[in-house]
């Protein structure tokens, strides 16, 4: 999937959400059926009682979740920010620009976490909120992770894997977590990926085509269901590829067949490591 926005240009909700992939046209978390996306809208309570919203020192977003009267609970739009990653949905988020001042795009985002809190719902009553950590997936943060990563240790793949695991979906925490907490989830899957490729590409079964600095194989994680190869995401869903491979995933006219192999393969191996 393609998304059709830039960062920081300004866009109309309704012709440029809505209209083009449907979805809660009044909600704050827009959940579309069949598109591979969530849209957030931050500043949607337009500063009214009920929504607290608000950007950290690192750049990433407290967001109060979705729930306007009584204590909020882990369904609908909320759990759906939650689970984003395991159900291979992008986060994009928006911030409202006041009435009839449009919507700004502030780019993709992963959930790094989540609390919970006491504020005022909109009759202004005490209630728990929902609060999520959405961190700000920087593509450039995420490439050559040998370079300005310490290779994993040398571990029993069964325990990369459950860290992988464990590592899909982001858990409630005390403190809101951020983007080091993402980055280092996402660390966790793409270690036990390409120790699960074993120096092999997953795609065209050729050895990695170098070695690096560290002496691992040269491999890449690929994010099957995503645009973005940002952020925690199911293992199963991941696969660890040579360069080539890669670019024909997100730029070949046969990339659709050619993900759907690659799914394919994954849910294979990953059949077998469940055994």
């Amino acid at each position: 999937m393609h998304w059709p926005y830039v960062i920081h240009q300004t866009y109309n909700r309704r012709a440029n959400v809505h209209d083009a992939f449907g979805g809660q046209r009044q909600s704050g978390i827009v959940t579309p059926k069949g598109v591979p996306g969530i849209f957030i809208f931050t500043g949607h309570g337009g500063g009214t009682v009920g929504y607290q919203d608000a950007f950290q020192a690192d750049g990433s977003l407290r967001y109060t979740g979705q729930g306007q009267i009584g204590d909020m609970v882990m369904a609908a739009g909320n759990s759906a920010i939650r689970d984003h990653a395991i159900s291979g949905k992008d986060l994009l988020v928006f911030e409202q620009l006041g009435k009839g001042g449009g919507i700004r795009f502030l780019g993709l985002f992963g959930c790094a976490g989540w609390d919970v809190q006491r504020q005022p719902d909109v009759t202004g009553a005490e209630r728990d909120a929902i609060v999520f950590t959405l961190a700000p997936i920087r593509e450039t943060d995420l490439e050559a992770d040998d370079l300005v990563v310490e290779p994993a240790p040398v571990v029993d793949i069964n325990i990369l894997r459950a860290r992988a695991f464990a590592a899909s979906a982001p858990a409630q925490t005390k403190q809101g977590a951020n983007s080091v907490t993402l980055y280092i989830r996402s660390q966790d899957v793409r270690d036990y990926v390409l120790a699960r490729a074993r120096g092999v590409c997953e795609g065209c079964s050729s050895p990695a085509p170098f070695a690096t600095a560290s002496g691992r194989p040269y491999l890449e994680a690929h994010h099957i269901r995503r645009l973005s190869d940002g952020g925690p995401d199911d293992p199963r869903y991941v696969a660890g590829i040579c360069p080539n491979c890669h670019r024909r995933a997100h730029y070949a006219t046969d990339r659709s067949a050619f993900n759907a192999k690659l799914q394919a393969i994954v849910m294979g191996l990953e059949f077998q490591a469940a055994d």
